[in-house]
């Protein structure tokens, strides 16, 4: 398996915006044969208002669009499953559906992924989403008048990236921590392939809370200038004890991992905004005593990038960009 690819709603094209509906921001890449042109990125608020405006200032032609989700309407699921043809998989899959997730199967889109199989099993990614946000999405762009090609989960379009620009660590037992501003999502790859998705109740948003209450400051504030901030050691320092407590956490999913696999995870990639700050990897390093790297979106193995790319905003935020690298990886 070279890239992972998980599309509830699929078909390439060569000229079409790749768009993250965050839980903070909206963000996007314009992208033309195989080119990304431009960017752009706003505070999450209407999303048929932010859509409207940045087709007129970016002078977007394209119809086409590519979308990527992080939402608790959404999950990802890893399990063995009897071998049997495929024609008759999804089907089989629907009905046994309910061991697996806490929605009822007739009230989500799902898809699959096959990640090992022998001649009598297969290991099994199962990607969900409730019908409900999904059709919401899909009525909001088509309103605009724009089609969605893909929709895709924030975890899988990272693990993608990490597939792409990391070839050379596919034989490493890793984790993608994406840090997210009201919830992260931790993935356990064994080798290259997922093991372990979930959700886990550590944000950007309660780390700048914990700063703003002890420097009396506002949360707008805050943030601002942690993603502005060269030094932002005195902001880690203030937050270190909720991270190292959240490290425990991670661990558990760690030793349940070695439980399952007989080997540790050696190394930790850390992704979403709250990525950019300086200095975060040696905090988790040493609570978790693994490896850490911040996850590149941008490699010399990915897409090539316009001049739009090398402005301070962009760097400001590039690690908020991972998922869309994933995405269109």
């Amino acid at each position: 398996m070279t890239l992972l690819r998980n599309k509830f709603i699929g078909k390439e094209v060569d000229k079409f915006v790749a768009i993250h509906l965050g839980n903070c921001y909206t963000k996007g890449l314009i992208v033309e044969e195989g080119k990304v042109i431009d960017y752009f990125i706003e505070a999450k608020k209407d999303l048929a208002a932010t859509i409207k405006k940045f087709w007129a200032e970016k002078k977007i032609s394209t119809k086409k669009v590519k979308i990527s989700v992080k939402n608790a309407s959404c999950l990802v699921r890893y399990f063995p499953f009897p071998r049997m043809e495929k024609k008759k998989l999804k089907q089989a899959l629907f009905y046994e559906m309910n061991k697996f997730i806490p929605f009822p199967p007739n009230e989500v889109y799902f898809d699959f992924f096959i990640l090992e199989e022998t001649s009598t099993e297969i290991s099994v990614l199962l990607a969900v989403a409730k019908k409900d946000f999904i059709d919401n999405i899909l009525d909001i762009f088509g309103k605009a008048n724009l089609k969605v090609t893909e929709i895709n989960l924030d975890s899988i379009c990272l693990v993608n990236l990490f597939l792409n620009n990391y070839g050379e660590d596919k034989e490493t037992n890793s984790c993608i921590l994406d840090i997210g501003y009201n919830f992260s999502t931790m993935t356990i790859l064994s080798k290259g392939t997922p093991f372990l998705t979930r959700d886990v109740k550590f944000s950007a948003k309660e780390v700048f809370q914990i700063i703003s209450r002890i420097k009396g400051k506002s949360l707008p504030e805050i943030e601002k200038q942690s993603f502005s901030s060269k030094d932002n050691s005195e902001f880690l320092k203030l937050t270190q004890d909720r991270i190292s407590n959240f490290c425990k956490e991670m661990k558990s999913s760690f030793d349940y991992f070695e439980v399952n696999k007989g080997e540790l995870v050696n190394k930790l990639y850390l992704s979403g905004g709250l990525a950019s700050m300086e200095g975060i990897e040696k905090v988790f390093t040493e609570a978790l005593d693994v490896e850490v790297e911040v996850l590149k979106p941008i490699t010399e193995k990915g897409p090539s990038l316009s001049e739009a790319f090398s402005g301070k905003e962009f760097t400001n935020f590039k690690n908020s960009f991972s998922t869309l690298f994933g995405l269109i990886s």
